[in-house]
Order: structure tokens, then C-alpha cells, then sequence
């Protein structure tokens, strides 16, 4: 077994942009929009903080907020460095109504030295509302820079 070699660039900047679509109770659509700032331990193990503005559903109109998460991603080369499928697990509050809790597998491709860009087409999402969990299936594209 050989050992893991330390990645070219440790830090990532990422714009990330998300769909979420509501399969429970009140079906909603909610949008998301922010950046992740990643350091990559290893070639496959990176620890996380994302800030994103979200456009939520509300009970009368569209309502705004702000929603930071912490992530943990575990990358599966596919394809020595320029393609893999990274798993990411993250965890967030959203202030005035709870935590939530994101779970997704997606795709990377590398479109430079530096540059890559990340499709999650289905991620699992749970919103912990006053009221109730609901529950979201969400889509992703994000745009990362290693430096």
C-alpha cells in the first residue's frame, strides 16, 4: 500500500450554487449561492467552512438568509487527479429556523493546473424547521481554485 502524497495546492476557494427542490410536507424550492473555502490534508481528505445566501421559501413571500456549514469531503480518484467523485458531508445552522444536514456524491473534473469544476447532480438534504424536518433533493455546480 503506498502512502497518500501531500496535494499540490492545500487551499481551495470554490463558487458553489445549489437547487434545492422539497420532497416533504409543504414542497418548496429554495436556492442557494455562496463560497467554500477548503484544506486538503491529503490527495482525497478536505475539512471545510462554506458562507451561502439562500433564497427561501416563507410562509406568505420569498424570504433571504444567510447560511454557514462546516463540510468534511472524502475524494475518490476516478481518474488520477483530473477526474474523481467527491463525497461531502456537511452540517449548518440557519438562523431562525435550525440546523440542516447535507449529504451528497458528485463529480469533478479538472479543467486546469489549478481549476476545477464539481457537478453534484443529486445531494440529500434535511432543513430542521420550527415546525418539522423537511427534506430536500438538491443539485450543485461549483467552480473550486487550488492556490
Amino acid at each position: 500500500m503506498s502512502a497518500e502524497v501531500a496535494p499540490p495546492y492545500n487551499l481551495r476557494a470554490t463558487v458553489v450554487a445549489t437547487s434545492a427542490f422539497g420532497l416533504t410536507h409543504d414542497r418548496f424550492f429554495n436556492q442557494l449561492g455562496g463560497a467554500r473555502l477548503d484544506y486538503r490534508f491529503t490527495e482525497r481528505f478536505a475539512f471545510g467552512a462554506v458562507l451561502s445566501y439562500v433564497n427561501l421559501k416563507g410562509k406568505d413571500e420569498r424570504v433571504h438568509n444567510v447560511l454557514p456549514e462546516v463540510t468534511f469531503e472524502y475524494r475518490l480518484p476516478l481518474s488520477g487527479e483530473k477526474f474523481g467523485a467527491p463525497i461531502r458531508y456537511s452540517l449548518g445552522y440557519l438562523a431562525k429556523n435550525g440546523p440542516t444536514l447535507r449529504l451528497g456524491l458528485g463529480v469533478d473534473f479538472g479543467l486546469s493546473e489549478k481549476a476545477s469544476l464539481e457537478l453534484v447532480p443529486l445531494e440529500a438534504m434535511v432543513w430542521v424547521t420550527r415546525e418539522r424536518p423537511e427534506v430536500s433533493a438538491d443539485a450543485t455546480i461549483a467552480l473550486r481554485f487550488g492556490f
